[in-house]
């Protein structure tokens, strides 16, 4: 395997360089977007970052988010920047195919700020991975900011978001995986230390409670490790308990081999935007949270938001071309908007 640190274009941004670490394997393997932590980068190698150790059985492409190692842009948290991880993707397809297995099956891991990217991303692209592993992640970025006493994340978020939660809930929301969970279609396991100081096992709980409530819990697996997580995410974490969640872990990814179909018709919540294989959704801003109702067979959109809201809703034709057209937002009724329940979730298995 080698290992190459690559520029690539923003699709958002013409003129935007990107850059990303490719570990290409001397064979064909599938292939794995891995997320580095909040502070961390991939240039060099940085405590932030959460991830499973390298493995010739991946094609694995690690983005440098935007502002970090030598990408340019600044960091907007869980806005453009998760779309030029996914640009990283396309990109490797293009100039490694004949080194990547089953280009159409894509896997996701992530921890701790990647963590709260992959949560995120199963719902801004809820077609795009057939399977994912999220590791001590952040779900809730409001209940993160608040609960930050050190000030550790909450400086960075005033400037990424460009605002705190008490002054625009909505901004928080639509960058949070709790608040887009109904949307999952994809394969998830989540790992979390239970005493984690960094980012408390309640994120972690609140994503899964919140997604067993929409009667999608078939497709969520958690566990829970007794004990750890003081003061670095997996401090106190035993042997047992590392094998288990290396095992564990990988064969989930393995296991994870299906294109994901997109229904028919539907409603999927929208944080700032929505890309799937057959249309997207662009709100006029990263900063709002929406609801799109669509029948494909109609091509059949409204949009529904808290206040008056302008989208463009982009569609794939059966000429593989793309159409466009402008969306406002229907002053009928809204569901009630995102708030997350505190509840008592337990993991499938406390390790």
């Amino acid at each position: 395997m080698k290992s190459f640190y690559l520029p690539y274009p923003s699709s958002r941004e013409p003129g935007l360089t990107l850059f990303a670490r490719f570990d290409v394997p001397d064979e064909p393997r599938p292939l794995l977007l891995s997320m580095h932590g909040w502070h961390g980068q991939v240039k060099e190698d940085h405590p932030d970052n959460v991830n499973p150790a390298a493995s010739a059985e991946w094609f694995v492409i690690r983005p440098e988010m935007r502002g970090r190692g030598d990408s340019g842009g600044r960091p907007d948290c869980n806005g453009w920047e998760l779309q030029d991880a996914v640009d990283a993707v396309f990109y490797a397809r293009a100039k490694f195919a004949d080194r990547i297995q089953n280009s159409d099956l894509v896997r996701l891991t992530g921890g701790s700020g990647g963590g709260g990217n992959v949560m995120a991303m199963v719902g801004k692209f809820p077609d795009f991975f057939c399977g994912a592993r999220a590791e001590c992640g952040v779900s809730d970025y409001a209940l993160w900011y608040r609960n930050d006493e050190k000030g550790e994340f909450r400086d960075e978020m005033d400037v990424w978001i460009g605002t705190s939660p008490d002054k625009d809930p909505e901004a928080y929301a639509s960058r949070s995986g709790v608040a887009l969970a109904e949307n999952l279609l994809t394969p998830i396991v989540l790992f979390h230390g239970e005493l984690d100081e960094r980012v408390p096992a309640e994120h972690s709980r609140l994503f899964v409670e919140t997604v067993r409530r929409m009667e999608k819990g078939h497709l969520i697996s958690y566990y829970e490790f007794k004990g750890v997580g003081h003061p670095g995410h997996y401090s106190g974490m035993t042997s047992a308990q590392e094998e288990f969640r290396r095992k564990t872990g990988g064969e989930f990814l393995r296991a994870a081999c299906r294109r994901i179909t997109l229904p028919q018709k539907g409603r999927f919540m929208v944080g700032g935007y929505l890309k799937t294989r057959r249309f997207e959704v662009i709100l006029e801003s990263l900063n709002r949270l929406a609801e799109i109702e669509y029948d494909l067979s109609r091509s059949f959109f409204r949009l529904h938001a808290l206040q008056p809201l302008k989208a463009l809703v982009r569609l794939l034709g059966e000429d593989g071309r793309w159409a466009e057209k402008a969306l406002e937002s229907d002053p009928a009724s809204y569901r009630q908007p995102f708030s997350a329940s505190r509840g008592s979730l337990t993991s499938d298995t406390a390790v």
